[in-house]
């Protein structure tokens, strides 16, 4: 094997001419210098779009790429020229090197290698083991991702789609995310939430592709479905059950809240004329505890008991549930509407409705002004709710994404670009593979 030869395959690239190697700094710091040049097919090419130019100038001089290390960890760098080309589209840029990417500063190879180990890794492991700063890393993710996006048809063949935000920083910060249900790889992701941001979704769609999809699913926000009404009129909206059962538990919460403090009241306004208790443990035979009292003790910890899926509950909490069945009237009917509710998910798809407008009835009959509210809401949405069933839809690939977004926010401590997090996101959750370099798997013919 030549020299020539043999510096091409450290350096992982093939289509390019070596003129020299030589290791810089021996004793101190070495490094591997390995002076290259385009061979000339690659050559007086457009950096950003690859065409044929003519020259412009000698640019800024030589310049150096980071390779991959070789040996006790000896950095490798590629040098080479870096003349300008003038581009009719992009005006004068540097010229296109095989080895790199445009405006990196770092071998395909080592960026390739970078941006897997961003996936499965925190981007300090990753800075630390390539030896880069912890900015570095960022760029390259985006730099990969917007690569891979050539030629990407994630936007063709949508049918079944669901959207939903997800914070990604403390204080309010949220991103929105669109999932193709078909394929469960996250197709759009953008900074915010709200109309304007999801119309820009939307905008970027050519009218074929709107008109394709047939079916969303979301949580029931407003600005999800006057947007999606909007721009495709022919698809049916569908609200996720989990949320809607949520609406109902939120409402239990609520009226359990309101027992639990008419509780303490009364057991408080009963110990006012009794004095101050003495200190110590009160002495056997002392008298009973009074009907308030008695209330207050049932009515605390009473959160989970009520929330809870019954087929999830502990004997403790199933022995407490049924005490406080027992004991409130109000919270067993808001407790049974709750329940009520979520078994409607499990009907066929034509009693859905019925039982839905059965439902309503007991709820507005109940007495109980936050369930009054809540039916109204859900006949505002009625159409929703019975298309989830009909057609079997929910969020939960949307969930699932979101969880897998919180995981890579994680992983990595944060990230001080969002743009970077949202490239990221699209080669973890987009359904986009990346290999190590020479590691992709060869097909068989």
């Amino acid at each position: 094997m030549t020299i020539s030869s043999l510096a091409k395959f450290i350096a992982g690239v093939k289509r390019m001419i070596v003129e020299n190697v030589e290791i810089e700094n021996p004793e101190t710091n070495p490094a591997n210098i390995i002076s290259v040049r385009p061979a000339k097919r690659d050559s007086c090419r457009c950096g950003i779009c690859g065409k044929k130019c003519s020259r412009y100038d000698k640019g800024s001089g030589r310049r150096r790429w980071r390779a991959m290390d070789i040996g006790n960890c000896s950095k490798v760098y590629l040098e080479s020229d870096s003349p300008r080309v003038w581009c009719k589209e992009h005006g004068a840029v540097v010229q296109m090197v095989p080895w790199a990417r445009h405006g990196s500063k770092h071998t395909r190879g080592f960026e390739d290698t970078a941006v897997w180990m961003s996936l499965h890794l925190s981007r300090k492991a990753v800075s630390e083991y390539l030896r880069v700063s912890w900015d570095t890393v960022g760029p390259m993710v985006s730099r990969v991702e917007k690569e891979t996006r050539s030629g990407d048809k994630r936007f063709d063949g949508l049918v079944k789609i669901g959207i939903d935000e997800t914070s990604y920083k403390k204080g309010h910060k949220y991103i929105t995310v669109v999932i193709n249900h078909d394929t469960n790889a996250v197709v759009w992701a953008a900074k915010g939430f709200g109309k304007e941001v999801l119309e820009s979704f939307f905008k970027e769609l050519t009218p074929a592709q709107r008109k394709s999809i047939q079916l969303v699913s979301g949580d029931g926000a407003r600005w999800i479905k006057d947007t999606v009404a909007n721009y495709c009129p022919q698809a049916t909206f569908c609200i996720d059950p989990f949320h809607v059962v949520s609406w109902c538990e939120e409402v239990l919460d609520t009226v359990r809240k309101q027992q639990w403090k008419e509780a303490r009241k009364k057991a408080a306004e009963e110990n006012k004329g009794k004095g101050k208790r003495q200190r110590g443990r009160p002495k056997g035979g002392s008298a009973e505890k009074t009907a308030a009292q008695k209330e207050a003790e049932i009515m605390k910890n009473s959160k989970y008991p009520l929330l809870m899926n019954p087929d999830h509950l502990s004997e403790s909490y199933q022995a407490k549930l049924q005490q406080i069945l027992l004991y409130d009237r109000r919270l067993a009917t808001a407790y049974r509407l709750k329940e009520g509710l979520r078994a409607i998910f499990h009907l066929p798809a034509e009693e859905v409705r019925p039982a839905l407008e059965k439902w309503r009835r007991r709820a507005w009959s109940c007495r109980i002004p936050e369930f009054v509210e809540l039916q109204r809401k859900i006949k505002r949405h009625m159409n929703a709710i019975v298309a989830t069933v009909t057609h079997q839809i929910s969020n939960a690939r949307v969930e699932a994404a979101n969880n897998k977004i919180k995981l890579t926010i994680r992983m990595a401590y944060g990230f001080r670009n969002i743009n970077n997090l949202i490239a990221l996101i699209y080669l973890r959750c987009g359904g986009r593979v990346i290999y190590l370099p020479g590691r992709a798997p060869v097909k068989v013919t």
